[in-house]
Parts: structure tokens; sequence; C-alpha cells
């Protein structure tokens, strides 16, 4: 590899990393604050605010990798043209195709590593986000029960004990009683635990027995069972639904759905948004003599929205079913692409002087007589 090889790919590749540590905090900071206030709120445990927190690392990946690439490229470069190094570098006879070719090889092993956090990260990461709330749902109401005491229900209508709890969310030796409008119930069970019984969080009781008719004129009544499921309304919450966000690449590989297809040529064109907008960045890195290094990134920022909204919304004219999928998403990335490989001088403006033509008495020959 050729210094000159090594030097770009350093540059290139240092910026990129301070560009993504930046973007990484602001995001990060976007989404603890929207996961602390729905903790405060009691909607989401505060034992798994955390990791419930790390899993939103691929899907904000997914967004601002090509916003990264845009402007690691364009910052990069642009240096080269702040510092007049690109003049001496076109003097020697480089071109722009060279720094084509250096910026596509940067641009695509981080194409590589975004079609694995597209395809197959991201709808894992999804799946794991509710299976976390699922589990904390499930282990929410054991947090308020404390083990060999005799527990208060928040409605005043009951009673539960148990004599102990083991890791795994097992009850053991439990007793419940329930009271309500003249009806008083007595449930024991040597086991139990809570489980999601349809889209309700039930208390189930193993081999045990009830008691109806402890407090009133009626016969007491003694029922054994197997199983027991039992619904406690002050411990109810709604389990985490599954989104369309979590399926499979290979599922919706095989779907016809237009969402499906519409949520695939997504998946597969994000890898492809690397490319574009990093050779776009490489168009939008000439700057002149008194232009700033970063006189463009504002104008790079709109386009990246321009591109992104574009895309959200071909995505969303193809689930509607009012765009064909075989026209799909394509025209946005190919259009782009096609203006950012579009031929541009290496010179800027300021050196691309007017060609004169001289006259025609002032040849060689006349000069040298």
């Amino acid at each position: 590899m050729r210094i000159l090889d090594k030097y770009l790919t350093r540059e290139l590749f240092a910026t990129f990393f301070a560009v993504l540590s930046v973007l990484l905090l602001i995001t990060f900071g976007t989404e603890a604050t929207k996961l602390l206030t729905i903790a405060v709120e009691g909607s989401l445990p505060s034992s798994i605010l955390f990791q419930v927190l790390l899993t939103k690392i691929p899907p904000a990946l997914e967004v601002i990798l090509p916003l990264v690439a845009l402007l690691s490229v364009m910052l990069a470069i642009g240096r080269l043209y702040q510092d007049q190094e690109m003049v001496v570098l076109q003097s020697c006879g480089i071109g722009m195709g060279y720094f084509k070719k250096r910026v596509f090889w940067f641009l695509l092993p981080l194409a590589l590593l975004t079609a694995w956090i597209s395809l197959w990260l991201i709808p894992w990461s999804y799946s794991q986000e509710r299976s976390l709330i699922e589990e904390a749902q499930v282990s929410s109401p054991l947090a308020a029960l404390v083990p060999g005491k005799f527990n208060p229900l928040s409605t005043g209508e009951g009673v539960f004990y148990m004599q102990s709890l083991e890791e795994d969310g097992t009850m053991r030796s439990v007793w419940v009683r329930m009271r309500s409008e003249g009806n008083d119930v007595l449930l024991m069970a040597p086991v139990g635990r809570f489980e999601w019984v349809g889209e309700r969080l039930a208390l189930v009781l193993y081999r045990g027995h009830s008691y109806e008719g402890l407090s009133s004129d009626q016969p007491l009544i003694v029922r054994s069972f197997q199983r027991f499921e039992g619904f406690i309304p002050e411990l109810q919450t709604k389990p985490a639904r599954a989104r369309q966000f979590e399926r499979e690449t290979a599922l919706l590989w095989q779907s016809s759905d237009p969402a499906d297809m519409a949520l695939l040529q997504w998946r597969l064109i994000t890898p492809l948004s690397i490319v574009v907008l990093g050779m776009l960045g490489l168009k939008m890195s000439r700057t002149g003599p008194r232009e700033g290094r970063f006189a463009k990134v504002f104008f790079a920022l709109v386009l990246y929205v321009i591109y992104n909204q574009l895309l959200v919304t071909f995505r969303e004219a193809v689930a509607d079913g009012t765009l064909s999928p075989w026209i799909g998403l394509w025209p946005v990335p190919l259009l782009f692409l096609a203006y950012g490989l579009r031929h541009a001088s290496l010179k800027p403006a300021w050196l691309q002087w007017p060609q004169m033509a001289l006259p025609k008495k002032w040849t060689s020959k006349g000069v040298n007589q």
C-alpha cells in the first residue's frame, strides 16, 4: 500500500469514528431521556432500563451510519482542499478517479457491516427488547410481594402469602384469600407462578385446594385442582405485541405482503445508502480557498434529510399498495448515486483559468524567430 493510500485511509477512518461518536452520544441521550420518562410513569421497570437502552443501538446505527459516511468523507477530503494538499496531488497527476476508488474501498466494509446490522441484528434487537419487557412485566408483581409475609392487595379485597421465592419466579407454599360481593375464597397450593395466559397476566397455582364460603351462611365448598388460573386486577399489565420490524429477513423474502416487501427493500437499501451518500460526500467535499471546512455541512444535512424522507415516502407508498414493489425504493438511491458519480474536475473553481486563443502570428515558429 502506498503512503498516500495509508494517509487517506487513516484520515477517513479517524473522521468516521469521531463523527460516529458524536452522533451516538446525541442519540443515546435522546433515547435515555425517553426511557427515563416511561420508567417514571411506571410503564417500564427501572431494573431493565439499561438493557432496553442497549437494544436501541442497532436501530440507531441503521439511521446514523449513512449520515456518518456522508459527513466523514466530506470532512476528510474537504480538509485536503483547505490545506492545499489537493493542489499538490493534482500537480503530481492524481485525478478524481483515484479518490473515488479509495473512498469506495473505505465504504465497502462499512456497507457490509451495515448489511449485517440491517438484515439480522435489527430484527433480533426488536425481539429482544420485547422479551425483556415481557419478562419484567411478569416479575414486576413479584417485586411488590415479600416472601414469608402476608401482603395485603392494594384494593383491600384480599391477602397474598408465599413462603419462599426462587430465582426463576417459582413461588412455594402459596396462600391467597380473596373477598368480593359476599364471596370469600381461599386458595392454597404448594407451587405457583405468574404466567401469560392469552394477553393477561395470570396467577397459576398447581396441585392445590380452594375453599369457598368461609364467612357466609352458605355451606363450605372444598375443591381440588391440578392447575388454577386466576387474574388479580391490580396486578394486570398488557404484554408487548410483536412488531413488523421483528420479522426475520428470511420470512420477508418469502412473503408477498406489500408491507413486508417494502420493509425488505428498506433493509437492502440501507447498506447501499452508505456507498451512495459516501460518494455524494466526495462530490460535496470540494471547497474554495475562502470557504470554511464546515461550509457545506448544513447543506449535507439537508440533503440527507431529503434522501431519508424520500425513502420513507416510497416505503409507505409500497406498503399501502399505491406504488408497485417492482419499482419500490430503488429510484431514490440510484438517482442520488448518479448525481454523486457525475464527473467533476479535480481543480477548484479558482484554478480553472479560461482558455485564451493565441493569435496566429504568435506561433512557436514566429516566437523563435
